[in-house]
């Protein structure tokens, strides 16, 4: 395999808006592929029509075209009454393209390529599918609350205003229109999703247990503490004993319960309170460390010496356990056993309503449906 270097900046943010819907890609791919049926032409189920009685056959006739100034554009297949078309397939397909471009070379561009484009055509049939559902259901979303959704991205990705939203997705292939229409389709396919799918999903607490004791590697952590700290700077010609009977007397203070943040502003002359951090092993010097992940909760450390001068340090809260509690992670066990009944669910809904539809893949993926790659 040859690769090249140079991936272009990616818009951050495209899954921030699901609206309880499941993650569903911004422009182009539907989270999950749909099933493999979309690789051929279904036969119509009994009810359905052999044809669909509007979608078109055919594109214009090239003389036709060229005398009233149209872009000729091809039927790719068929869903329904809608038709899926070329331009539709190259729309959303040409920002996966130009990624497989840019890190792939020869043969293995070409396979890539080629399974780019069964997905793309396969994940356009499904959100046809879906948002004609949607369409059904009125769960098309008002200008108002496509706006926002828009704005959200434009915060995602630190853009404050129109122009350079616009700019950062010229320099994606994309324009405004195109993102506009993809929230649109996303706002109205995530309400239905959560009608016809979500609100049929029953999570139970023995799976969330069943979950946690076989998944975990996910909730392993490392050591962790809560400190605070202050520095007794050393003075100059000072000797050790000196300067530790100093940091002895700072610390009679500390046991005796004076306030900490008090202290520490006496010790360094008016300034700022003691010092608050959260530290990891391997992040502090190794003598103040042992002593961090030595000490209980609530506990003074003695006087410990560097370069610098004498340390005092209190740990507020330290976090030892491999393993993060149960308790604590377990609203996101939920989400996570959530989303694969989501996900598992929302293909079985797939595959029923493929079933019940008209698809005819009438161009199908080979290679050619997005243009040439090397260009």
């Amino acid at each position: 395999m040859t690769r090249r270097a140079g991936a272009s900046r990616r818009c951050r943010g495209w899954r921030g808006l699901t609206a309880g819907a499941g993650a569903l890609l911004l422009l182009g791919l539907v989270g999950q592929p749909g099933p493999a049926a979309a690789q051929s032409a279904p036969s119509a189920p009994p009810s359905a029509p052999t044809a669909p009685p509007s979608a078109p056959s055919a594109a214009p006739s090239a003389g036709d075209a060229e005398g009233r100034g149209i872009v000729l554009d091809r039927v790719v297949a068929v869903v329904n009454e809608e038709a899926l078309t070329l331009s539709e397939v190259q729309e959303d397909g040409q920002p996966v393209i130009r990624k497989i471009v840019q890190d792939y070379l020869g043969s293995e561009r070409e396979r890539r390529v080629v399974e780019a484009e069964k997905k793309i055509l396969d994940d356009l049939i499904d959100r046809r599918l879906m948002l004609q559902v949607a369409k059904r259901e009125g769960t098309i979303p008002s200008p108002a609350e496509v706006k926002t959704a828009i704005e959200e991205l434009k915060k995602n990705n630190n853009v404050a205003t129109d122009e350079a939203f616009r700019a950062l997705l010229r320099s994606e292939g994309l324009t405004f229109e195109q993102v506009q229409r993809s929230v649109t389709e996303r706002l109205a396919i995530g309400r239905m999703l959560a009608r016809q799918v979500r609100s049929s999903i029953i999570v139970e607490e023995d799976e969330l247990k069943r979950y946690y004791a076989t998944h975990e590697d996910e909730f392993r952590r490392e050591p962790q503490a809560e400190i605070r700290h202050i520095l007794i700077p050393s003075r100059p010609g000072e000797d050790e004993a000196a300067g530790q009977a100093r940091a002895e007397a700072v610390l009679a203070k500390l046991r005796a319960g004076a306030d900490f943040d008090a202290v520490a502003r006496e010790v360094s002359g008016g300034g700022a309170g003691a010092e608050r951090m959260t530290v990891k092993r391997g992040e502090l010097a190794p003598a103040i460390e042992s002593v961090a992940f030595g000490l209980a909760p609530g506990d003074f450390s003695s006087p410990i010496r560097t370069e610098s001068g004498w340390h005092l340090i209190r740990v507020d809260r330290r976090r030892v356990e491999p393993v993060a509690p149960y308790a604590e992670v377990r609203d996101a066990v939920r989400e996570k056993v959530f989303e694969e009944k989501f996900q598992v669910k929302r293909k079985e809904w797939l595959v029923r309503m493929r079933a019940q539809s008209y698809i005819q893949i009438v161009m199908p993926a080979a290679g050619q449906l997005l243009g040439n790659p090397a260009q």
